[in-house]
């Protein structure tokens, strides 16, 4: 994933108007991370289970989120090496989980409250275990 969509992913997990598409770039982030951690449990430098764990929680949390309107899947693009080049999606998914905590205190979310603070839980964990996956000077994938 580009620079560039990764900050209309976070552009768009700020908007507080429309539940729709902080929900919709929730499911994007989610499913972003979830194929680049399928990409690293292959990728050689990579602990795989670390990478599969990052996979799981991706899916648990795009399972319990409204699939977006556009029906696309997002480009991941070329990883740097090591943990640094995990950090731009350690961040997005971080940027999730407080988009998502955020939409808990919205009238309109009132009913999935609950919910939302699952899918929240479900990044959090992602984005811990992501940084987990390589050590400094892993290989780019």
């Amino acid at each position: 994933m580009t620079q560039p969509t990764i900050n209309d992913l976070a552009a768009a997990l700020d908007d507080a108007d429309r539940v729709d598409v902080v929900l919709g770039a929730a499911w994007d982030a989610f499913d972003v991370v979830g194929r680049l951690a399928d990409a690293l449990a292959l990728d050689e430098g990579s602990d795989e289970v670390q990478a599969m764990l990052v996979g799981i929680k991706c899916a648990d949390g795009r399972r319990l989120l409204p699939p977006p309107e556009h029906g696309h899947p997002l480009e991941t693009g070329t990883l740097g090496p090591g943990k640094a080049g995990l950090e731009p999606y350690g961040a997005l998914l971080r940027h999730v989980e407080a988009a998502l905590r955020r939409l808990v205190s919205v009238p309109e979310c009132a009913d999935d409250a609950e919910q939302l603070v699952l899918v929240a839980d479900h990044a959090a964990a992602a984005a811990e275990l992501l940084m987990t996956v390589r050590q400094d000077g892993g290989r780019a994938s």
